[in-house]
């Protein structure tokens, strides 16, 4: 599933006096497959667009029974377009339901979203709620997902299944949650700051978990990250948020060679951006991609040619 969008705009509480502009003018495509990364600082506009994309936030055009003719003597404004695979959702009768089932979407601090009396029942709520009329599955369907969802993540389902999900680790919570909406195996997974309030070894764990899903549950993986040294180390290709546009759409080797204008927008650089720096001030030149391994790979393959 591609995901295209071109020309969204979107205002918080239009028309009032606290009218809020989230979305301007936004264009971006996100290929199928990609490990896809979405920057910005508070305020940018990248939540608000991530919640697009499985209708959480609906493109105004899909509310109306007629689109909005501009003022005499005003230039018709450019056509919104926002498709993810076969969903067009600029379209009134679009089925979100069955969006919702192929673009899953984990929030900040999943685990506090879990509320069920036991783990089972927690990770199959999104199987039951996201079922066509006509369609619900089997109980042992349902179970058969379930195992295979919390597997995925992690966990043992003999160990984990019928205990409250409240009773679990932290880190078993937010794996819990994140088996819930992987359950009905979308094409599409969406997470807003997956590693927030996780230690270094919870962020490693965390993200080595969602390259396992990359490669075995989900064919694209979008994360909302304020993280550079996540990013870098992690995504295909990164957008930059500011003011609600799009300013940067490149592979984070481009990227975060563009330390001075990431800065003046209120963005930090990775690690490994910082230290290409510094020793390109003392005359080394370092030619890697930003990712750790290749950080070091680089600077030993300079020292051992005499650098």
């Amino acid at each position: 599933m591609r995901i295209v969008a071109e020309h969204l705009s979107y205002t918080y509480n239009e028309g009032s006096p606290f009218a809020v502009r989230a979305l301007d003018d936004v264009s971006l495509t996100i290929e199928e497959g990609e490990f896809y990364g979405i920057l910005g600082h508070t305020g940018s506009g990248k939540s608000t667009f991530v919640q697009h994309l499985n209708g959480l936030i609906r493109v105004p055009s899909s509310l109306k029974k007629r689109k909005k003719k501009p003022k005499k003597g005003q230039p018709v404004p450019p056509e919104t377009v926002l498709n993810v695979g076969e969903f067009d959702l600029t379209k009134r009768d679009t089925n979100f339901r069955a969006l919702r089932k192929k673009v899953g979407m984990v929030f900040q601090y999943p685990e506090y979203q879990l509320f069920a009396e036991t783990v089972k029942e927690d990770v199959a709520f999104g199987l039951k709620n996201f079922a066509e009329k006509g369609e619900k599955p089997s109980e042992e369907e349902i179970g058969r997902a379930v195992r295979d969802a919390l597997q995925i993540v992690g966990l043992d389902y003999g160990e984990v299944a019928e205990k409250s999900p409240f009773d679990l680790s932290g880190g078993q919570k937010r794996r819990a949650a994140i088996a819930g909406v992987i359950v009905t195996k979308p094409e599409i997974l969406v997470l807003d700051e997956p590693a927030a309030g996780l230690d270094p070894l919870g962020k490693r764990e965390i993200m080595e978990l969602l390259h396992t899903l990359h490669r075995e549950w989900c064919k694209t993986v979008v994360i909302v990250s304020h993280d550079m040294d996540e990013i870098s180390e992690n995504c295909t290709r990164c957008a930059v948020f500011a003011e609600g546009k799009v300013v940067y759409d490149l592979p984070p080797k481009e990227l975060f060679q563009k330390g001075e204008e990431l800065t003046a927008l209120g963005l930090d650089i990775p690690l490994t951006a910082k230290l290409v720096l510094a020793l390109k001030e003392r005359g080394i030149t370092v030619d890697c991609d930003f990712t750790t391994e290749d950080f070091i790979q680089k600077v030993l393959a300079l020292k051992g040619g005499g650098a």
